[in-house]
C-alpha cells in the first residue's frame, strides 16, 4: 500500500510539527514476548492481505475469540492452524493488558491484532544473515539448490526437507546487543507507514492523516517521554499538534524519525549487562541478569517488583526471583534453574537448552527450547512454538515464606480453577506431524506417547523445591502458601510425605547409640553422593558464603 501522489505533495506543504525535547523509544518486551515462529513466514504484504480478509470478514472493529479463531482458520490469506490462532490470540491479548491496561478481556481491536501481527515481520537474526550475505562471507550463500544439481553446498542433504529448516530463521535474537537494537530502530523506521495505516480504521489505500487516538495504538511496542526516564502517559504526547488535530503520516513519520532512540536505561545492550544491572528509580524497574556462569543469584531486595526482568546467556545458574515480575525474557541460557515466583504479565523461555523454569506466570512461552521442565501455575495455557522438543511439564511446586505476597501483587493467587491449566499447552512447534500426536490431551499416559514436543513429569518423580531463606524453619512452614496441585500429584507428593514421616519415627526408634552412629553416617554419605552427583554441593557453597555476608552486614 502506498500514499497517493496528492497526499505525498500535501504532507510535503504541511507546517512542521514540532516535537520539544520529547523521545520516542521501542519497547523490547513487546518484541521479545510478542514475536515468535508459527508457520507463516511473514512479510508486509502478507500481513496486509490478512488483515484486508479479516475486515471483510467481520464488521465490527473489535472481535471475540471465537470469532477471531473461526476466522483465521477458514477465511483469510494466508491461513493460520488453529494453535496457531490461539498462541496469537493468548500473547496479543495478554500485551495489550499489560502494556495498555485494557480491561475487556473478550475482544480484541482487529488494529491491535494487525499492529502485532505487523511486528512478527522483524528478524534480528535475518539482518545479520543478509549482511554475511552481502558481505561474500557466506557460501554458497542462502539459495537452496535445485533438484538434480551437483552438490556444491553442505545444504544439499537430506536433512535439508526437514520442516524447521527455512522457518527457524524468524526468530527474534539471544542476546539483544548494539547490532540488534539498531535493527530494532531501522525496522520501525523502515515501516513506520506501514504501522501508521494499520492503526487508522479506514481501509491502506484510503489512510493519509492519523489521529492522536490512532497514534496511540502504536504505544503496544512505543514508549514516550520527556525523557528515556521520564515516560509520558500517552504516546500522542510527544507529538504535542497531534493531540489537537489529525497530521499527515508523513509528517508523522518525520518527527518519528527525528525523535526515535534506544533507551538504554530500561533495555540495556548485552555487551554493557554482564552480570546483573538495575534501572535508577526514575523509570520503572528492569534488572538484567546477563552472561552469569556457575553460580546462585538472589533477586535484592527480596520482596521488590521488577517492571521487565530479561536473564540472558547464563549457564550452570540457580537464580531466585522472589517479587512480583510484570515481564520476564530468559533467552540463551543453559543448564539453569530458575525460580520465578510471579509474573504478571508474560512469562517467555527462548532459546534456551537443560532449563529447568518454575514459574507463576499469568502467561507462559516457550520458543526454540530443548530438553528442558517446565514447572508451572497459569492463567492461560503455556504456549509452545517453534523448534521445541523434549519438554517436561508439571505444576507449580515451589515453596518460599513471601510466596502469598508476592503472588497477591501480581493478582496471581493459587486458585483450583487453574490446577490444571499447565496441562493443556497450545503446540504449535514446527516438528512433523507425527510428532505431536496425542499432545494437548491432559493425561499423563497420552502425554508420553508419541510426542517428541512434550510429556508430563510422573507424579512418582515430583518434588517441591524449597527457596532458602532465613529463619526458623517452623516459622517458614507456617508462612508457606500450599501448593495447588492435580488431586494425582497431590496424592503422590501426601504418600512420600507420610513415608518420610514413617522413616523418622523409625529412625527415632533406634536407642543403640553404636547402630544410630553408622545411619547418621550412612544417611550422610548417600547425600553427599547426591549433592555432587547433581551439581548442588557447589550451590550449597554459595548460600553458605551468601549467608556469611549477610551475618556481616547485620553487624555492622
Amino acid at each position: 500500500a502506498r500514499l497517493d501522489s496528492a497526499a505525498e505533495g500535501r504532507a510535503s506543504l504541511a507546517a512542521p510539527v514540532v516535537a520539544m525535547s520529547h523521545v520516542l523509544w521501542i519497547r523490547g518486551e513487546a518484541l521479545d514476548h510478542g514475536v515468535f515462529n508459527t508457520s507463516v513466514r511473514w512479510t508486509v504484504p502478507k500481513v496486509q492481505d490478512f488483515l484486508l480478509s479479516v475486515r471483510g470478514a467481520v464488521a465490527e472493529q473489535c472481535v471475540s475469540q471465537d470469532t477471531w479463531v473461526e476466522v483465521a482458520t477458514t477465511r483469510t490469506k494466508p491461513m493460520l492452524t488453529e494453535a496457531e490462532a490461539a498462541a496469537y490470540w493468548h500473547v496479543f491479548m495478554v500485551l495489550q493488558q499489560s502494556i495498555c491496561g485494557q480491561t475487556d478481556p473478550h475482544t480484541l481491536d482487529v488494529r491491535v491484532i494487525g499492529l502485532l501481527l505487523m511486528c512478527q515481520v522483524f528478524s534480528p537474526h535475518r539482518v545479520r544473515t543478509d549482511g554475511f550475505v552481502k558481505s561474500g562471507d557466506m557460501w554458497p550463500g542462502l539459495e537452496r539448490a535445485p533438484a538434480g544439481a551437483a552438490v556444491t553446498s553442505p545444504r544439499a542433504s537430506p536433512r535439508g526437507t526437514s520442516p524447521r529448516v527455512g522457518v527457524s530463521a524468524q526468530q527474534s535474537s539471544v542476546a539483544r546487543g548494539r547490532d540488534a537494537s539498531a535493527a530494532m530502530l531501522a525496522f520501525v523506521r523502515h515501516n513506520l507507514l506501514h504501522f501508521l495505516q494499520v492503526a487508522c480504521p479506514a481501509r491502506f489505500t484510503e489512510a493519509t492523516k492519523i489521529s492522536g487516538e490512532d497514534f496511540d495504538l502504536l504505544g503496544l511496542f512505543l514508549g514516550a517521554g520527556m525523557s528515556t526516564s521520564q515516560p509520558l502517559p500517552r504516546l500522542s504526547d510527544a507529538i504535542p499538534e497531534l493531540c489537537e488535530r489529525p497530521l499527515p503520516m508523513l509528517e508523522v513519520k518525520r518527527v518519528v524519525d527525528k525523535i526515535l532512540v534506544w533507551n538504554e536505561e530500561m533495555y540495556t545492550s548485552v555487551e554493557q549487562s554482564l552480570g546483573v544491572q538495575a534501572s535508577g528509580v526514575s523509570v520503572p524497574q528492569a534488572v538484567n541478569v546477563s552472561g552469569m556462569s556457575r553460580t546462585t543469584w538472589f533477586q535484592r531486595p527480596a520482596n521488590g517488583d521488577i517492571d521487565v526482568l530479561s536473564i540472558t546467556c547464563c549457564t550452570e545458574c540457580t537464580i531466585y526471583v522472589t517479587g512480583q515480575t510484570r515481564f520476564c525474557f530468559v533467552a540463551g541460557c543453559h543448564d539453569c534453574t530458575i525460580v520465578v515466583a510471579a509474573v504478571s504479565g508474560l512469562c517467555t523461555l527462548h532459546n534456551c537448552e537443560k532449563i529447568s523454569i518454575h514459574a507463576a506466570a499469568h502467561c507462559f512461552k516457550m520458543e526454540n527450547s530443548i530438553d528442558s521442565s517446565a514447572f508451572l501455575y497459569c492463567h492461560i495455557p503455556p504456549i509452545l512454538t517453534g523448534d521445541t522438543r523434549g519438554i517436561k511439564l508439571a505444576p507449580f511446586n515451589v515453596l518460599y515464606s513471601q510466596l502469598g505476597e508476592s503472588l497477591e501483587r501480581a493478582q496471581m493467587p493459587l486458585e483450583t480453577d487453574f490446577v490444571d491449566v499447565w496441562a493443556h499447552p497450545v503446540c504449535c512447534t514446527l516438528g512433523a506431524p507425527d510428532e505431536n500426536l496425542g499432545g494437548g490431551s491432559g493425561h499423563i499416559g497420552d502425554g508420553n506417547q508419541g510426542n517428541s514436543t512434550y510429556h508430563f513429569v510422573h507424579p512418582d518423580n515430583f518434588q517441591p523445591v524449597v527457596v532458602p531463606e532465613g529463619g526458623t524453619s517452623a516459622a517458614r512452614r507456617a508462612a508457606q502458601v500450599s501448593l495447588c496441585l492435580p488431586q494425582v500429584y497431590d496424592e503422590a507428593l501426601t504418600k512420600r510425605e507420610e513415608e518420610m514421616k514413617a522413616f523418622q519415627k523409625l529412625f527415632s526408634e533406634i536407642t543403640d547409640e553404636t547402630k544410630r552412629k553408622k545411619a547418621h553416617q550412612a544417611i550422610q554419605g548417600h547425600f553427599r553422593e547426591w549433592l555432587q552427583s547433581t551439581g548442588k554441593s557447589r550451590q550449597l557453597a554459595d548460600l553458605a558464603k551468601m549467608a556469611q555476608q549477610q551475618d556481616g552486614k547485620d553487624l555492622r
